[in-house]
């Protein structure tokens, strides 16, 4: 951000500076002005500067910048009756203000009428613009035109430039913020499609249970429950597994190893390099369920995977089985991206179409005001070299004649073309090419720095050196790495400075005082262009770099909201869900024996889905926290209902930053108790550690598969939400005893943490 605020008040203080220097007498320039005036004028020049910079940081109301810009016009000429026809005023603060206040072509009209109007002020109260016989010196008037016009252009742009890369700053939170909204808004809609619906199937099944059902009702319909339920979660977990940082490129790959491996003969197309987020991880969801699809039964002979380069993909399986991936969810997401999803399992095609072209690494689009800011900048460097010039030509013709005398032709001729050949150089290199360095660069910089001598010795004292100085030393700064730019930048604004004044015929030895104040005159303004040129160079590449982290925040951010919801879909859902099926098989066990029992599990089970229904809604609401001990009670409920007993030892309760980390991964741990194990015991156990609480759940049912594939995806989302808090998650095995142990800080640095692997203790 000081990119955004130091260049423009730099280029402020210096351009006010280089004004109020005007005031006091210097070399042969004398204004007359007494202390007190001279005091009272740089007053006035300070408050303009004060109103420029306003503008440039407040962006006042369109109301209240047409009262800041009758301020500053009343600043600017207001001093006339004061200080007389020398005042000089500086009416490139009236430009910048039109083009800040107002917009389209009524800015351009009123800057043209301000230029004009200081023209005509200029004419009629500026010593020397208007000769002995009367007659307007043309070069005079060219010049105070071009000079308001070309540095109220600078004042503008450093501003608007400025305020360009705050803007995109200030936005970066708010756009992510709503790219995450989106982003849960979609996730919802595919949640509800997927879970949603057969929740809702399984309450309307349970309420049509009477009290007084018969066995073989209850039976069927607790087997419906628990059919739609191992459903439920079915789409759970692909829903979860779907919402994983996923890509089409990690997709290809892993379906070549698989297929590979499986015996099949693959063909895969070049995957292409940047397509949108949401169409690559969509394309990569197609082909993964295609893969799985293609070898549920018997392993096709042959896969051929084809990526035209955008959007597209075709996927042809040939084998002896038809192919028909699981279309929940993802036919829905295609169609959301105007796409068509097109399955042929008679040939074994799959092809999907979504119209999004990809997007080139080289040529991202950009919003439109940081599109043209490069232009911009460019426009205003044009607008510096043609005052340069148009000073230039004023100088070597004499109109300037009370300080410099008109040169030969010949001369003139030569210096004209040296000034136009280096302001070609200038504009070549602040050239807009998206951050690329102008070819030949070091070559067309050294030839610029070769003309800066040249036109110092062939042009001096009346070509303005140090002016077209400051410029090449912009480039300098821009281009060549510190402390060397520095250097080189500094070298010439104070060479080019120091050697016009040997030319003038001052003593650099003796008269000190002379030239150390001839040499502040000079070099201030050499340091305003060199400033400005090196910050019109770089707030383009420091706009286009801060749309670039835009981007890269907004996609952290919905990849840190999708891997949440993927958490909590496995980890709320899959719980309620696989209680949901538990009591409903306990329901079909008890319902030839024990009808009453069994009407009370499904009345459990209606509860249970109920509360899935909350949590389906919750998951993709804003985060809230959940409760622990609700959690200790609904884990020896389930618990109790799978015949598990159940021993609850708790020594420490957490605190409000550790309850909902700790609730889940008591929650995901009595759910793999009761989903994957044969225990007949289950102890649960609480315990204070320093900076936190320690969390350990142990059974006895530990299945030999475990010992081979520790960490599934619950497990590992369990790591990741401990590692959240600053805790860690570790489980341990001895015999058929398996206990997980997790430990909550209370103060942990909160953050996305990737999946790994689960630390295991034999």
């Amino acid at each position: 951000m000081r990119l955004a605020t130091v260049p423009i008040v730099l280029c402020v203080v210096i351009y006010c500076g280089y004004r109020a220097a005007n005031l006091v007498p210097w070399g042969g320039w004398d204004p007359g002005f007494t202390p007190v005036e001279q005091v009272l004028g740089a007053a006035v020049i300070v408050a303009m500067g004060a109103v420029q910079l306003h503008f440039a940081f407040r962006r006042p109301s369109r109301a209240r910048a047409a009262g800041l810009l009758a301020v500053q016009v009343l600043l600017v000429y207001g001093p006339y009756p004061v200080f007389g026809a020398y005042w000089d005023p500086p009416a490139a603060f009236v430009v910048a203000a039109v083009l800040l206040t107002f917009a389209g072509r009524l800015s351009w009209a009123l800057t043209a009428v301000a230029v004009a109007c200081d023209a005509l002020v200029r004419i009629a109260l500026e010593p020397g613009v208007v000769d002995t016989g009367g007659a307007v010196v043309a070069s005079r008037v060219a010049y105070a035109v071009v000079v308001a016009t070309a540095n109220g252009f600078l004042l503008f742009g450093m501003s608007r430039l400025s305020a360009l890369v705050r803007d995109l700053d200030a936005a970066r939170t708010a756009s992510a913020s709503l790219e995450v909204a989106l982003e849960r808004l979609r996730i919802s809609r595919r949640l509800q499609d997927a879970v949603g619906g057969r929740l809702v199937s399984v309450l309307a099944t349970l309420r049509q249970t009477e009290r007084h059902a018969g066995p073989d009702q209850t039976r069927d319909r607790a087997r419906a429950v628990a059919a739609a339920a191992r459903q439920a979660l079915a789409q759970v977990r692909t829903v979860a597994d779907d919402y994983r940082d996923r890509s089409l490129a990690g997709e290809v790959a892993a379906a070549r190893a698989v297929l590979t491996a499986a015996g099949v003969d693959v063909v895969v197309g070049p995957v292409p390099d940047h397509l949108p987020r949401p169409v690559d991880a969509l394309l990569g969801a197609v082909l993964r369920r295609t893969v799985v699809a293609a070898l549920r039964g018997t392993p096709p002979r042959s896969c051929r995977i084809e990526l035209d380069g955008s959007a597209s993909m075709r996927v042809t399986v040939a084998g002896d089985e038809p192919v028909t991936p699981d279309p929940d969810g993802i036919a829905g997401e295609v169609r959301e991206l105007g796409g068509v999803l097109r399955v042929e399992p008679a040939t074994g095609e799959v092809d999907v179409r979504i119209p999004v072209q990809a997007r080139r690494p080289s040529g991202p689009r950009s919003p439109r005001p940081v599109a043209a800011a490069p232009w911009l900048a460019w426009a205003i460097m044009a607008v510096l070299e043609v005052d340069l010039l148009v000073t230039t030509i004023s100088r070597v013709t004499g109109g300037w004649s009370d300080f410099y005398d008109a040169v030969h032709p010949a001369r003139l001729a030569l210096i004209i073309a040296l000034v136009v050949l280096l302001s070609l150089l200038q504009l070549h290199h602040v050239r807009p090419r998206g951050g690329a360095a102008p070819p030949w660069w070091r070559w067309t910089l050294t030839l610029q720095i070769v003309l800066i001598c040249v036109i110092a010795a062939v042009g001096t004292p009346v070509a303005p050196v140090p002016q077209y100085a400051g410029p090449v030393a912009g480039v300098v700064l821009f281009h060549v790495r510190r402390p060397w730019s520095w250097a080189l930048a500094g070298a010439l604004v104070l060479g080019t400075s120091l050697y016009q004044l040997h030319t003038w015929g001052v003593d650099l030895t003796t008269d000190l005082r002379r030239v150390a104040w001839w040499t502040l005159l000079t070099v201030a303004w050499g340091l305003l262009t060199m400033v400005a040129i090196a910050a019109l160079c770089r707030l383009p590449l420091a706009a286009e770099q801060l749309v670039a982290a835009r981007r890269e925040v907004e996609r952290l951010a919905v990849l840190r909201e999708r891997l949440r919801i993927a958490r909590d879909t496995h980890d709320l859902l899959g719980f309620h869900l696989s209680a949901i099926a538990l009591k409903a098989e306990l329901a079909r066990g008890l319902a030839g024996t024990d009808p009453g029992t069994a009407r009370v599990r499904l009345a459990e089970a209606g509860e249970v889905a109920a509360e899935a229904l909350n949590s389906l809604r919750s998951i993709t609401a804003e985060p809230t926290g959940l409760s622990f001990a609700e959690e200790v009670e609904s884990a020896r409920s389930m618990l109790a209902a799978a015949g598990i007993a159940v021993a609850v030892d708790l020594h420490a309760t957490p605190g409000r930053s550790a309850e909902s980390p700790l609730a889940i991964v008591l929650r995901e741990a009595v759910t793999n108790v009761v989903r994957h194990s044969r225990a007949t015991t289950c102890d649960i156990e609480t315990r204070p550690v320093p900076g936190g609480i320690r969390l350990r759940v142990s059974n006895d049912g530990v299945p030999d598969t475990l010992v081979g594939d520790p960490a599934g995806n619950g497990l590992a989302n369990l790591l990741a939400r401990t590692r959240e808090t600053g805790g860690e998650l570790t489980v341990h095995r001895q015999g058929d005893r398996f206990t997980l142990v997790a430990e909550v800080r209370v103060d942990g640095a909160a953050g996305p943490v990737p999946d790994a692997a689960v630390p295991v203790a034999a």
